[in-house]
């Protein structure tokens, strides 16, 4: 784990190689403060009105957490322990919504339906104002863009298509077998381009999976802060080395530009 009380260095814009960038709440807009407000329109369309979605999404929580528990990991503290079996989303979020539904006492529509629902609308996200003009520049200057996201490939790559995304590679939790912020995930990444850790800059809008995650594998960290919220001090663990509201500020981080 990355100390607090290491020094910061920040690089020179020519001793970054390549770039890897989260995907949803980084490129794509749709964020964990989306969940909620998804499940309670999903609620509203099948005319569900006794349980809100904020309820029903702490149900899900509630689960996931649990199973991460069952499975050797502890969700207050990822990084510890062995690496955990993997379960890929597919697998898993209909069970967290069966137990959500049970608890909300929704018998109709299937938990099932819920899952596909938030499939559906990751699949469908569409990218943040900034992002091809910010990937262009990379992709200008020859430097790889790598995606690397927690996420199934059945909703990742369409959005990827979708929005025109293009990317040297582009890597998931599920053909990784690991979730971040766990190692294994960011040493794929630094494996399949061939490059140092340092040389490598992880670009991600949570503050434990994406900065915290990529700082404990050795990895340079933005950190995209799109919003202010109170959890965020507490989530981040380590300093990233840069932190800007969106992508913008890459150019200048990575090329030497101002943006």
């Amino acid at each position: 784990m990355v100390a607090d009380s290491e020094p910061l260095v920040r690089p020179h814009p020519s001793q970054i190689k390549a770039v890897a960038f989260d995907c949803y709440g980084t490129l794509l807009d749709f964020d964990e403060r989306a969940f909620a407000p998804a499940v309670h329109a999903f609620l509203e369309e099948h005319g569900i009105d006794h349980v809100d979605g904020d309820a029903v999404w702490k149900w899900w929580l509630d689960a996931a957490r649990e199973h991460s528990r069952s499975h050797g990991r502890d969700p207050e503290k990822p990084l510890d322990g062995p690496e955990p079996p993997f379960f890929p989303m597919a697998d898993t979020w209909p069970r967290f919504f069966e137990h959500a539904f049970r608890e909300a006492g929704i018998e109709t529509p299937h938990p099932h339906d819920a899952f596909r629902h938030l499939f559906d609308l990751l699949a469908n996200a569409q990218p943040y104002q900034e992002v091809h003009e910010v990937l262009q520049a990379l992709q200008r200057a020859a430097i790889p863009v790598v995606v690397a996201s927690n996420a199934d490939d059945v909703h990742l790559q369409p959005a990827l298509e979708r929005t025109g995304i293009d990317a040297t590679h582009v890597m998931s939790s599920e053909g990784l077998r690991s979730y971040k912020p766990r190692r294994p995930f960011f040493d794929a990444v630094v494996a399949r381009l061939g490059l140092e850790n340092h040389e490598i800059l992880y670009v991600g809008d949570n503050p434990y999976a994406d900065v915290t995650g990529a700082r404990n594998a050795g990895m340079l960290a933005y950190w995209v802060c799109r919003y202010e919220h109170e959890s965020h001090k507490e989530l981040l663990k380590a300093e990233p080395h840069w932190t800007y509201a969106d992508l913008r500020g890459l150019v200048e981080v990575v090329l030497g530009e101002d943006s």
